[in-house]
């Protein structure tokens, strides 16, 4: 069963990157014919790109969190190690961080690049990603006791 989950999670990384890769590609390509004129996507893009950002970024969040929890903790040692110990036997988590945070920084330089043709739901994932990088960046100067 552990690999079937597996799988099914890599299923669903390879979607939200291949979904996201593709809204990147597809406003880069863009060129509007009149001013003001936004690249368009319908409900079904939309409400699929939001809902796997959503469950990725937060499914890599609260695992890792729970991981992290679960690492025994040693006077002075700082969360990036914890981190480190929490992703050393999850090579689903490893995965699942980096191209949460790949694809996320991609879409982030796509949306500076592109703004005033960008949708609500480029900026919303651009901004996303940024404070889940930026919950990361806090993680890794946060004091232990």
């Amino acid at each position: 069963m552990s690999r079937l989950l597996q799988l099914l999670a890599l299923l669903l990384l390879l979607l939200f990157a291949g979904i996201w890769v593709w809204v990147g590609i597809r406003v880069l390509q863009f060129h509007p014919t009149i001013p003001g004129q936004k690249v368009s996507f319908t409900e079904a893009q939309v409400t699929v790109a939001g809902f796997l950002a959503s469950a990725v970024g937060a499914g890599t969040a609260s695992v890792l969190g729970i991981e992290v929890q679960k690492v025994d903790r040693e006077l002075g040692q700082s969360i990036a190690v914890q981190i480190g110990q929490a992703t050393k036997g999850s090579l689903m988590l490893t995965v699942g961080i980096l191209t949460y945070a790949l694809v996320g920084i991609f879409v982030l330089v796509v949306w500076l690049a592109k703004s005033d043709i960008t949708t609500d739901m480029v900026s919303a994932f651009a901004l996303g990603v940024l404070g889940w990088l930026g919950g990361s960046f806090a993680a890794v100067f946060q004091r232990t006791e």
